[in-house]
């Protein structure tokens, strides 16, 4: 590295921070400039005992995608490199730990996290620090290195901690511009007229909005919960999928969306949390300019069961396909419900054909048994998104 290119990496990671630039293209710099095989951004709630809460990271490579989200989902939790870093405390925030000063060749041979998760993505050595974001958030960054490459050296550490100043910076410049976009919009209006707790959120968990139902049920302290401005769910599955499902998302286009179960255990009371990709330029800016996921809460205590905007997300179906679905659960007959939408009885048969597929029924009658069941058709929701 020169410093040419030092000033490039630095201009960039402040073009991420202000939303001029993804951090994916950040990171992907990061890489090519530490002969790296992965830059990854994790952030961590040191107030939920290092609870991790996003991760960002800069590489195509499907196989290293599979990394992430396997970190994600199983090995975060054996990271040793991680345990150190808890260990430490406070007294690690703000500096570079590399773990060829901590782990040596004996334990890597002997470590599970080394031998069944890294080395199946190619990577042996790694550079991490952590910096302080607000009170209780960490975001560190971590330079994961093969081994052809070795520890870094000398003189990429003296780049790094160069570096690390002004990541320090950028990384407050993000929450700060972050909390600003947070203000009310016009889509913020809208959302406030929903009985449904709704969420305005990033691929980092960040709250940039929640509406009066949403801030009542974090406040009761069942399955949501708001912490450092970040949405997490109680149970350690669901919050999983959570996370899981949001880097996911960040990835397709507007209008993708997904289910996922929001309970602790099974048994309790179903409860769905609906998320849909909502993009600035498809929605009129309504709700700000940068991407964003609209998280829906339901669960059958919200109001009717058959909620027409809750059987369209929970569900799939069109606006049209919900109404026809309750008009069906209310008695009505397909000429009936022709009769009160304007349209001929061709028209509803066509969408009550839709019903039966996305609800999983094959027949009317079944159809109309379930939707009638209240409480037992949201508990078979998640088997049939």
């Amino acid at each position: 590295m020169d410093e040419s290119s030092f000033d490039n990496l630095v201009t960039g990671l402040y073009r991420a921070a202000t939303g001029a630039q993804s951090w994916r293209v950040l990171l992907q710099d990061l890489q090519r400039s530490f002969g790296a095989r992965s830059a990854v951004l994790h952030t961590i709630d040191m107030s939920q005992n290092g609870r991790l809460v996003s991760m960002a990271h800069g590489h195509d490579d499907p196989k290293l995608q599979d990394a992430v989200l396997t970190y994600v989902r199983d090995w975060h939790l054996h990271d040793p490199r991680k345990g150190r870093f808890l260990t430490l405390g406070p007294s690690a925030v703000g500096r570079w730990l590399h773990c060829s000063d901590a782990f040596d060749e004996r334990f890597v041979q002997r470590n599970a996290f080394y031998q069944h998760f890294l080395l199946g993505y190619g990577v042996r050595y790694n550079a991490s620090i952590g910096l302080q974001v607000t009170d209780s958030i960490v975001t560190a960054l971590a330079i994961e290195i093969p081994a052809e490459h070795g520890p870094m050296t000398a003189e990429e550490r003296h780049w790094a901690e160069r570096l690390s100043l002004h990541l320090q910076e950028a990384l407050r410049a993000n929450e700060r511009v972050r909390r600003i976009t947070a203000q009310a919009l016009a889509g913020h209006q809208l959302l406030a007229a929903f009985s449904y707790p709704m969420w305005l959120l990033d691929s980092d968990r960040f709250v940039f909005h929640a509406n009066p139902a949403a801030e009542a049920e974090a406040e009761r302290e069942r399955g949501v919960a708001v912490s450092a401005s970040r949405l997490t769910l109680r149970g350690s599955r669901a919050d999983r999928d959570l996370g899981e499902t949001l880097v996911s998302l960040a990835s397709q286009g507007h209008g993708a969306r997904r289910v996922i179960d929001a309970r602790s255990t099974t048994a309790e009371p179903p409860a769905w949390l609906h998320l849909v990709n909502v993009q600035p330029e498809q929605v009129l800016g309504a709700f700000g300019e940068r991407p964003m996921v609209l998280a829906t809460l339901f669960t059958p205590d919200q109001g009717r069961a058959l909620d027409p905007h809750a059987l369209a997300d929970v569900f799939g179906l069109t606006p049209t396909q919900a109404r026809v679905a309750v008009l069906l659960a209310d008695g009505l007959t397909a000429a009936e419900v022709a009769q009160q939408l304007g349209c001929e009885p061709s028209t509803v048969r066509t969408h009550i054909r839709q019903v039966l597929t996305k609800l999983g029924a094959r027949r009317l009658a079944d159809a109309v048994r379930l939707l009638r069941q209240g409480e037992a058709l949201w508990a078979q929701a998640g088997v049939r998104t």
